[in-house]
């Protein structure tokens, strides 16, 4: 059994000082997950369903038990990362392994992933997605490792989240090059398009993880399940922090559900829906070194909360005013994307809380609470989907004729994520009062 050494118990020599480069080379080591992630999830069920080899109620049933799959297997992931494979430079070898299966398994999906039967798309997305889980929940956790202070949190996870947006502006951009340099390109050539850019981030990645700093993984005894339940029901700050994932998440997932019902049926703008998209994408990567100079600055959870009633006041004014015309409708859409920036402050708050949580368990659980992290945001999208989506059959939304409830879907589309972001202050609130009850502990020795 294997942990992930704690920051804390390093020296100052062991533990430098969070420097520049391994901001930036850390930052470059998503690129393949974040390839991987939105984009992919936008692509493959439409370019499967084309296939004809699988009929469209199946291919739902197919990407609905692989997110159920997703989200169970992060936490035994988790638990793996921390208590298998001990020694220096640990997570690198974690991602490095699941590079391997993610290029094969991506490699077949694009190509002949349209023409296979149900048991075997299944069993190849199982291992496609498990091999994901791996190399994200590594990365994240070697990002805690890092850190030494909740500045260098705020900036670490930070640039990461800014290399991200970057990262998802070129997938988005991608297809739609291919669409206007190839006329008539198919959607497999769509697809293969953007997931050519994998080619392009595994070499950064590669590049990138040689020289991240390693961290050791020392062995230590497991807890237990029962045990891991308990400390992690008992720590007040980490269950607000996953009540505040699960709330951002789910407003994020019924902003994405509702936008393309939206940009038709209230903006009548169904032609440019997906550059409508973009600009969001391109908000985000604005804004994303902007949120992370104020995290560092004022802290996390007042700017998460500054972020959540920021977008939430942009919604409900459209209520009075909606946007007109593409040019107001962009200029919407960039504001919009500043909200999507909230892994942001929950990534680099959890690093904060992690020397807290090993203090009171005796060992780091770094990896294992970074894939709850995780799995309360897939659970907060998912449920979004599902909710957004009966909203909608209840008051009587026809995607064909959008127009007869465009004022429903108007408020279901600027009041849900609104009130989700209402709750989830509320939780940044207490959570913030649980974290002033006690000193803040150190997340490195200082230097000497």
């Amino acid at each position: 059994m294997a942990s992930t050494a704690l920051p804390s118990a390093a020296s100052a020599d062991e533990t430098p000082a969070l420097r520049p480069r391994t901001v930036a080379v850390y930052a470059a080591t998503a690129g393949p997950t974040v390839i991987l992630g939105l984009p992919f999830s936008v692509y493959l069920p439409p370019y499967i369903a084309e296939g004809g080899v699988i009929p469209v109620a199946l291919v739902g049933l197919l990407f609905s038990l692989t997110t159920i799959w997703d989200g169970v297997v992060d936490p035994l992931i988790g638990t793996m990362v921390d208590r298998i494979r001990t020694g220096p430079g640990a997570h690198r070898r974690w991602m490095l392994t699941a590079l391997v299966p993610l290029s094969v398994l991506l490699f077949a999906l694009v190509t002949v992933g349209d023409r296979m039967p149900f048991a075997a798309l299944f069993l190849m997305m199982v291992l496609f997605y498990s091999s994901y889980s791996l190399y994200e929940v590594a990365q994240l956790s070697w990002g805690a490792a890092l850190v030494r202070t909740p500045a260098d949190s705020a900036l670490l996870y930070g640039m990461r989240d800014w290399f991200a947006k970057i990262a998802l502006i070129l997938a988005f951009a991608a297809p739609a090059a291919a669409q206007l340099l190839v006329p008539g390109i198919s959607l497999q050539g769509r697809i293969m398009a953007y997931a050519s850019l994998f080619l392009l981030m595994v070499p950064i990645a590669l590049f990138a993880i040689r020289r991240v700093p390693p961290r050791a993984v020392v062995a230590e005894p497991g807890i237990g399940w029962r045990q891991e339940i308990r400390a992690s029901l008992s720590f007040p700050p980490l269950m607000l922090l996953l009540g505040v994932q699960f709330l951002n998440s789910f407003a994020f997932g019924s902003l994405t559900a509702l936008f393309v019902f939206f940009a038709a049926a209230v903006l009548d703008l169904d032609a440019q829906s997906a550059v409508l998209l973009f600009a969001s994408f391109i908000g985000g990567a604005l804004a994303s070194p902007v949120w992370t100079f104020l995290a560092h600055r004022f802290g996390k959870p007042p700017m998460m909360m500054a972020m959540g009633l920021l977008i939430s006041g942009l919604l409900v004014a459209t209520l009075a005013q909606e946007p007109h015309g593409l040019g107001q409708a962009v200029g919407f859409s960039l504001m919009l994307g500043t909200g999507f920036v909230g892994l942001l402050f929950t990534y680099s708050m959890l690093a904060d809380l992690i020397p807290r949580d090993a203090e009171r368990c005796g060992r780091s659980r770094s990896a294992f609470l970074f894939a709850l992290l995780n799995l309360m945001q897939k659970f907060g999208v998912a449920v979004a989907i599902a909710v957004s989506y009966l909203l909608l059959d209840l008051v009587g939304f026809d995607p064909r004729n959008g127009e007869a409830a465009a004022r429903a879907l108007h408020l279901i589309f600027a009041l849900q994520p609104t009130a989700s972001w209402m709750v989830m202050v509320v939780l940044l609130l207490a959570m913030q009062r649980e974290l002033a009850r006690a000193p803040a502990l150190a997340i490195a020795a200082p230097p000497k």
